[in-house]
């Protein structure tokens, strides 16, 4: 069956959390079978239990992963840019302007429509240059340990990109945020991770993939990988990762399943909500948070708040540090602040 693919390391021992290892190990000892959506919204049947995978086709970042410019002048089909400052010079970047990376997760590609609607709402909020990352030969393996174990090298070469953008004079560090969901968060991070001219200015990481990364491995995304870091958790303990990684951590609705997404067995429904809600909020101040004590508050789903309130997701960095939590609407608009 070519749609399934298969975990080495059962979901519960990739986490460090009581609240996760217990829904996962009930789940397991239950289910030996579960659906989730990939990245273009197709049902793919998971097998749990860890048995030996057959070899995936070879992922070379340098050469599989391609950079699409999105600006106002072209806001529909892409320009194909490269390590070559020509195909720059030769496109309709524009030199000094703010410019947002978009980085897809898991058998997505640069045509999912995670990214499109994300591109579409920040040329609506500005001329901006945005590059829309392309590493679908290496998130597209069937097998998600595979795409997972590929996550490091494609933000290398993302951040190797930045970099090169930088040295050319078409932009500067400050100027770049990088924004991912699921595994792409983690793309992001390692971008992060991998500029060696200067620190990107913005990382927002929407539900950050969960399965086979841990918090005492920083091999993943974690706050130091920007000047600014932001997450929304919104699919925690199944698909999304659950602890605090970034300076502020947003968890709508409590950071489970979603309203409007029914029963979501599966977590693809909660999972790709974070896309929406990062979105919509590009154009919107309205997603109101409070500060809650602490990641305990989420877990019990008792937030009585600090005093304090951020916006979550937007386009700016913030001078906020914490836990947050906020509740949303189950269809657009999200936002009900």
């Amino acid at each position: 069956m070519k749609h399934i693919f298969v975990i080495f390391v059962l979901f519960c021992g990739a986490y460090s959390t009581p609240i996760q290892r217990t829904v996962f190990t009930d789940f397991i000892e239950s289910e030996r079978w579960t659906v989730t959506k990939d990245g273009e919204g197709h049902m793919r049947l998971i097998d749990l239990n860890p048995i030996v995978a057959e070899p995936e086709p070879a992922f070379d970042p340098i050469n599989d992963m391609f950079f699409l410019l999105f600006t106002r002048s072209n806001p529909t089909v892409g320009q194909r840019i490269t390590f070559d400052t020509a195909s720059i010079t030769n496109s309709n970047f524009r030199r000094g302007a703010g410019t947002r990376f978009l980085i897809h997760g898991w058998t997505a590609s640069s045509e999912s429509g995670e990214n499109i609607f994300t591109r579409n709402e920040f040329l609506a909020l500005a001329d901006y240059n945005v590059i829309v990352v392309d590493w679908s030969v290496g998130a597209g393996a069937i097998n998600y340990i595979t795409s997972r174990n590929r996550v490091g090298p494609a933000g290398e070469v993302v951040g190797q990109f930045i970099d090169f953008l930088d040295e050319h004079g078409f932009v500067s560090h400050a100027q770049v945020h990088v924004i991912g969901i699921s595994l792409g968060a983690h793309v992001s991070g390692h971008s992060g991770k991998n500029t060696r001219r200067g620190r990107i200015a913005v990382i927002f990481g929407n539900d950050p993939a969960g399965p086979l990364f841990n918090v005492n491995n920083p091999d993943r995304l974690d706050s130091e990988d920007a000047v600014y870091t932001e997450a929304m958790h919104t699919n925690v303990g199944v698909l999304g990762f659950d602890l605090p990684i970034t300076h502020a951590t947003f968890y709508p609705n409590w950071g489970g399943t979603q309203p409007g997404c029914g029963a979501d067995v599966g977590g693809g429904c909660s999972h790709g909500r974070s896309t929406n809600l990062y979105s919509e909020s590009i154009n919107s101040d309205r997603f109101r948070a409070r500060q809650c004590n602490g990641y305990d508050d989420i877990v019990a789903r008792n937030c009585p708040g600090t005093g304090v309130f951020a916006v979550m997701g937007g386009d700016s960095a913030k001078d906020i540090r914490g836990v947050f939590f906020l509740e949303t609407n189950a269809q657009s608009p999200f936002a009900m602040g």
